[in-house]
């Protein structure tokens, strides 16, 4: 709640930005503000010493400003460094309220000394039959200029690799970036897994990243079911089922047969649900195995997806349920503690008995 009322109550335009560093460069960056009562705007975090806000329009509940930001000679520690910009809402004289605000940021990109590349990689899931593009973005995040880099992609199933491709060798300035882009033929992979991986080479180093892809195939696979149930009983059976493909299927159900040598003895049907691409579903029903003996019995499962059907024969058990000791009934414990404390008692009494006996005795004989 907290948060929905801070975003109504003020805002910040542009949210973010990004710069490279560039020795001794100016940066000027235009900010709109909007907000309900009365406001202030500031910079905080790295940088903010090398920033100055120049107050284009300023009202009690909108302004434009100007930061000015003047990049010194060098920076450390190179990476990325984030400058916020905010603004927040003055307090009210004399009430006690939530101060709101918001925050932008300008991102800084320091380089590192010498040369130093970074490389990102894309790629998509595709289904069978469609071109695969991909692509590695190679950036020069370092002071100096990269002269000859190149990126050898390798296409990988689980066994073996499918396919290389390489690319030319392109300079790099520093700050600056090239992406070499490709696309595989839809006919040249099969429906599956695969990893994509890429390796960097540039000025007698190495770097290397890999990201995974699916080739889809318009299917449905049996994750997993319920294999056991209890004989002569209403049992709760699921059936969990994942899509292969790269788009929504609609109306997935399955018709599942219990088969006894060869002639069904038990059938049920899921209701009906969609699958996301790549998704899972468990469905879940009950079946009454009245009648039907202790045994192995086949389970065939038919699926229905879409316009698509196709049957997997599986094994299902039935097994006699748990023998469950009755409980003692109340009464009987009533009459076992009744007996107990009888036979307390006349232990008891018989010592008692003797004990007053011996006294006597003794007192006989004393006098």
């Amino acid at each position: 709640m907290a948060a929905a009322s801070l975003a109504y109550a003020i805002g910040i335009s542009p949210a973010d930005a990004y710069i490279n560093f560039v020795p001794n460069y100016e940066y000027v960056i235009d900010y709109s503000v909007a907000s309900y009562r009365p406001f202030e705007f500031y910079v905080e975090g790295p940088f903010s010493e090398y920033t100055k806000i120049e107050t284009l329009h300023h009202s009690d509940t909108q302004g434009n400003f100007r930061v000015h930001l003047a990049l010194p000679e060098d920076y450390e520690p190179p990476g990325k460094h984030r400058l916020y910009v905010a603004a927040k809402e003055k307090p009210s004289e004399g009430t006690v309220n939530t101060i709101a605000g918001i925050r932008g940021f300008i991102e800084i990109d320091v380089p590192f000394p010498g040369f130093y590349a970074e490389m990102e990689l894309y790629v998509d899931d595709v289904n069978a039959g469609e071109p695969v593009p991909m692509s590695a973005v190679i950036r020069n995040k370092g002071t100096l200029n990269i002269s000859d880099a190149r990126v050898v992609l390798e296409i990988l199933d689980d066994v073996r690799s499918v396919k290389t491709i390489r690319s030319d060798s392109v300079g790099i300035e520093t700050g600056g970036a090239y992406d070499f882009k490709t696309t595989i033929p839809g006919n040249e992979l099969k429906p599956g897994r695969y990893v994509l991986k890429a390796v960097l080479y540039y000025e007698g180093r190495t770097k290397e990243k890999t990201a995974d892809f699916r080739v889809g195939a318009f299917d449905v696979a049996i994750v997993n079911y319920t294999d056991t149930m209890f004989n002569g009983s209403v049992n709760l059976f699921e059936i969990e089922v994942e899509s292969l493909w790269n788009n929504r299927i609609d109306t997935v159900y399955m018709d599942l047969s219990m088969i006894d040598s060869g002639k069904s003895i038990s059938t049920v049907k899921t209701p009906p649900f969609d699958l996301p691409a790549w998704g899972k579903k468990r469905s879940s029903l009950y079946w009454n195995t009245e009648g039907i003996p202790v045994g192995k019995y086949d389970l065939e499962i038919v699926l229905h997806y879409d316009e698509g059907v196709r049957t997997e024969n599986r094994k299902i058990y039935i097994v006699a349920p748990p023998v469950e000791e009755a409980p003692i009934p109340v009464s009987t414990i009533i009459l076992v503690i009744i007996a107990l404390m009888l036979i307390f008692f006349n232990i008891y009494f018989i010592f008692s008995r003797r004990k007053k006996e011996k006294k006597e005795d003794k007192e006989g004989k004393g006098g």
